[in-house]
């Protein structure tokens, strides 16, 4: 996993730091998933990634959402794509 996210960084250098920013804490993995939505990662590939399940990856989904002040009916993968 560490390779993914060297490799995320030198392309998308202030990623990191402008999710942080426009969100406040998350935690590392809210972070990964994020990173992966952003490069358009499927829910399955994050699933078998993370290795987490659908509930965990709904729940961490949801908690970005909020953490970002994103309404339901916003897209979180679109709201990352801008970022």
């Amino acid at each position: 996993m560490k390779s993914f996210e060297v490799t995320f960084a030198k392309i998308y250098p202030d990623f990191t730091r402008d999710l942080i920013k426009s969100c406040g804490k998350l935690t590392s993995t809210e972070v990964k998933v994020c990173m992966m939505l952003k490069i358009n990662y499927s829910n399955k590939k994050i699933l078998d990634e993370l290795n987490i399940s659908n509930s965990t990856l709904t729940n961490l989904r949801s908690s970005v959402r909020k953490k970002m002040g994103l309404k339901r009916s916003q897209n979180l993968s679109n709201t990352l794509l801008s970022l």
